[in-house]
């Protein structure tokens, strides 16, 4: 059976996708740098849990997906624990919402950190382990940012126009060794983090934030919005499914929206 790392792997498609790989038998380690806190104890449980019933192993752990050494000794434990890894889905996430002319450097540089360099830094790491199996899978976790801006969203809209493009490279030099790379882009999920951005959002503009919500299901032409388990069910089925000529694609996970 693979071996799994799952950045952010603790909320959101992190956390959906983590559940859903260990009830498949994946051997699997959740990422993030909140492993330990009690607010995302829970998480770690219904991880655990879903490894019990698909008769699997999984860890949870500590990784600042920012520091090159931390990526290192974790990815060491992570070898030495589950065996090497052949299978990369970096979900890990951040934004933040500030005007252009107000947009604070600390925030860019946090967000290019962990959007963009977060998935280049694990990829790095798990190449050579990929490279020696002779087979990788590595799935990118993008947006329709990446597509079409969003105002007061800069960093976040470069980081993950820039992560697709880190996907396509990673797809070429990934091919001669059955490595695949590919990203998806969903829009509006509903995750803690698209709570957490409509809400400063609807404090900026002064309105409700379930007039956001609204919003948000009108853009979807299915007039709702996606589940994180739909976006997690699509990186399952790359990870342990689809073709070896899938790879150096950005799929679209919009409702329809040709956006």
């Amino acid at each position: 059976m693979p071996v799994a790392i799952i950045t952010g792997g603790l909320s959101g498609i992190g956390l959906a996708t983590s559940k859903m790989l260990a009830g498949r038998g994946v051997k699997l380690a959740a990422v993030s740098s909140r492993v330990g806190s009690s607010q995302y104890k829970k998480a770690e449980n219904q991880i655990k849990s879903a490894a019990e019933k698909g008769n699997t192993t999984c860890i949870c752990h500590a990784i600042d997906i920012r520091n090159p050494e931390s990526v290192t000794q974790g990815l060491a434990l992570i070898q030495e624990t589950l065996g090497n890894v052949t299978i990369l889905i970096n979900a890990a996430g951040t934004y933040h919402h500030e005007a252009l002319d107000n947009h604070s450097f600390e925030g860019w540089e946090d967000t290019i950190a962990v959007n963009l360099t977060g998935p280049f830094l694990m990829t790095r790491a798990c190449w050579p382990m990929m490279v020696s199996a002779k087979h990788g899978r590595i799935i990118n976790v993008a947006s329709t940012a990446a597509h079409r801006g969003m105002e007061e969203y800069a960093g976040y809209c470069s980081a993950k126009a820039g992560l697709i493009q880190l996907t396509q490279v990673t797809a070429l030099e990934g091919a001669p060794h059955n490595i695949t790379s590919n990203s998806i882009s969903p829009s509006w999920v509903d995750t803690p983090m698209m709570k957490a951005s409509l809400t400063n959002r609807a404090r900026s503009r002064g309105v409700n934030v379930e007039t956001l919500y609204n919003e948000a299901r009108k853009d979807n032409p299915q007039s709702r919005i996606i589940t994180a388990d739909e976006i997690a069910h699509q990186i399952t089925w790359l990870a342990l499914d689809a073709p070896l000529a899938l790879t150096g694609e950005d799929i679209m996970m919009t409702g329809g929206a040709s956006w």
